[in-house]
């Protein structure tokens, strides 16, 4: 079995450095335009995002995702079950409110990324970790990496997470599956995670200390929290 990565709108294999990732066969994917990738045109909807990364690897999948990459990772377990072992979704919903997203795409082409980062950064951590000097890696990498990237790949992410909406099909996902929340997630609160946790028949649902960038201002817990999951999803 191969553990897949799916990183959050914008963010690369970069993000998981701070994590301490169990010992098992992993790798972590990054989406178009990210990451150095380049942007498919036209740009890519949630169901061909999650059909790219069950076409890229062999055989049974433990998917691992946050904010985006969790509802990539939804997409997958519901398009295509039987690739998937088990779902760890972290600080996501289980849809999205489209307008929102559309807002954002437009609003980052016009004022690019610079003209969105605070708010970005603002949304994604804590006030205390923004505040930090010296500032936490974590934050560090996301400044860096949303600052580098291209205005039009991050509004072609807030375009297809506007297709996000999986509720009618996480019924029907049998696998074992954890959902994490961030009790300080402003961009994804609680309750989205607790509609995962109601509509998926054998979840298990944690709440972490952090924000939205869960896995990048508190690593420590992020990583447990997958190794208590794979624990659990792998039998031992």
């Amino acid at each position: 079995m191969t553990l897949v990565l799916l990183t959050p709108i914008g963010l690369d294999d970069g993000s998981w450095r701070e994590v301490k990732l169990p010992p098992v066969d992993l790798v972590t994917h990054v989406f178009p335009g990210f990451g150095g990738r380049a942007r498919l045109i036209p740009a890519p909807d949630m169901a061909q995002l999650a059909d790219e990364v069950v076409e890229a690897y062999e055989g049974p999948l433990d998917l691992v995702g946050v904010s985006m990459g969790g509802m990539v990772a939804q997409n997958i377990a519901v398009r295509h079950p039987g690739r998937v072992n088990s779902l760890l979704t972290a600080c996501t919903g289980a849809a999205s409110d489209p307008a929102t997203m559309h807002d954002r795409a437009a609003t980052v082409e016009s004022a690019g990324m610079a003209g969105v980062l605070d708010t970005t950064l603002e949304r994604w951590f804590t006030t205390e970790a923004l505040s930090r000097r010296p500032q936490p890696a974590g934050v560090i990498y996301a400044r860096d990496t949303l600052l580098a990237l291209d205005p039009e790949a991050f509004a072609d992410g807030w375009r297809a997470i506007a297709t996000h909406d999986v509720r009618g099909g996480l019924p029907d996902v049998r696998v074992p599956t954890t959902c994490i929340a961030g009790d300080a997630d402003a961009a994804s609160p609680v309750a989205r995670g607790e509609e995962i946790a109601r509509l998926v028949p054998n979840c298990r649902f944690v709440v972490l200390a952090g924000p939205h960038m869960m896995h990048l201002e508190n690593p420590e817990g992020f990583g447990a929290a997958l190794v208590a999951h794979l624990g659990w999803a792998r039998g031992g």
